[in-house]
């Protein structure tokens, strides 16, 4: 391009060796771009590479909550809650009480059997003196029978030799008789008395079966009136606290006692990640609310069955509508926190990270994408 001044020609246009020098660092950004753009896809499958080499060794899951002992607390007795000893999320023992119930009525079902008790106790010793009595009664009858039976051999030697009248015969054979029934009625009665003291004359009181039936019913009111008074079952938090004056039935819950020992955390894992995750493996630990923080563990057991076996419908795999779905296998994971580490309460949301050992290699690899590819079975050797 021409330009016209002071009417001179001025040639404007760019130097070829200015020109030159100005197009090859255009070229140069070219060839690293081109450079560039071609070894990506290199550079991505090697860090893809690398990273999958490097996460073999252990498999993760958020699907993991903290679970511990849970007693759900109901009385075996209906009634009235008079007293409660424990506070909302107060820390109880073992065997410390937490509530009570009206015990009135069961403490007079304990009066009135112990009376009855001891009435039974009387009637025993009472027959024991009827016995010794019916005894002496017929040792007496028996002394009577010998006098009445030579009264009557008497009387019948003189009627024989005519010398006492036939009447006087008479009067001593009924004498004879009633001795007689006299024994007999005096045996029955004794038998009678014995049967009454369970065949033993001389058993203790407390030995007899009616006294020792009224014993189990006192044991048995005795249990009733301590079922009163609820106690712990476990160390742990209480929850779910009633209030006084509130009716307890039998067999409803009432109360809830969470244990906040000897916790554990139950992961739900796929069942394509428990391949190589065995007992004993030692576990990483993230709980949600603390996420500075971070446990260690280990695997304790893998459950026997999937979740969806416990469920209240489980799946009909048989059905003709089925689809594949991956299912979840409980893993129980114990924990080992150290002292001053924040407390762990039951129902809290993990992730876990467990660790298997496993190693990934080029090999396993090769023989993946072999055997997708049906190469595998043509590879191997055959056997003879």
């Amino acid at each position: 391009m021409e330009r016209v001044r002071d009417g001179e020609h001025l040639d404007t246009r760019t130097p070829p060796i200015a020109a030159a020098s100005m197009r090859r660092p255009r070229m140069g950004v070219r060839v690293l771009a081109r450079a560039f753009m071609w070894a990506l896809p290199a550079l991505v499958l090697a860090i893809t590479l690398i990273i999958w080499l490097s996460s073999g060794g252990s498999v993760t899951t958020d699907n993991a909550y903290v679970k511990g002992d849970r007693a759900q607390i109901a009385t075996e007795l209906s009634g009235i809650i008079v007293e409660v000893s424990v506070k909302e999320n107060q820390r109880v023992s073992r065997g410390q009480l937490l509530f009570r119930l009206d015990d009135q009525s069961y403490r007079h079902a304990l009066t009135r059997i112990e009376a009855e008790t001891e009435t039974v106790r009387a009637e025993i010793r009472g027959l024991r003196a009827q016995w010794r009595t019916k005894r002496e009664e017929i040792k007496a009858a028996l002394s009577q029978q010998t006098f009445a039976q030579a009264e009557f051999d008497r009387q019948a030697d003189l009627a024989e030799k005519k010398v006492a009248s036939t009447a006087k015969l008479e009067e001593a054979r009924m004498g004879l008789e009633v001795a007689r029934q006299r024994i007999s009625a005096a045996q029955e009665d004794l038998q009678r008395i014995e049967a009454a003291l369970a065949g033993d004359p001389k058993i203790r009181a407390d030995d007899h079966p009616r006294v020792r039936q009224m014993m189990a019913m006192r044991e048995e009111a005795l249990l009733q009136l301590r079922r009163t008074t609820i106690e712990s079952p476990l160390d742990g938090v209480v929850t779910k606290r009633p209030v006084p004056g509130s009716y307890a039935s039998a067999g409803v819950p009432v109360m809830v006692v969470v244990a906040d020992t000897d916790l554990w955390i139950e992961a739900n894992f796929k069942e394509t990640e428990l391949t190589r995750v065995r007992a004993g493996q030692t576990v990483l630990i993230h709980v949600d609310t603390y996420p500075e923080s971070e446990c260690h563990g280990s695997v304790s057991s893998i459950s026997q069955s999937t979740g969806a076996e416990f469920a209240v419908l489980p799946p009909q795999n048989a059905s003709g509508n089925w689809v594949k779905v991956v299912q979840r296998i409980p893993v129980r994971l114990s924990v080992a926190c150290r002292d001053g580490d924040p407390p762990l309460r039951v129902g809290m949301s993990t992730t876990v990270e467990v660790s298997t050992g496993h190693t990934r290699s080029l090999a396993s690899l090769w023989a993946g994408v072999a055997k997708s590819l049906g190469l595998s079975s043509a590879s191997a050797p055959a056997k003879p």
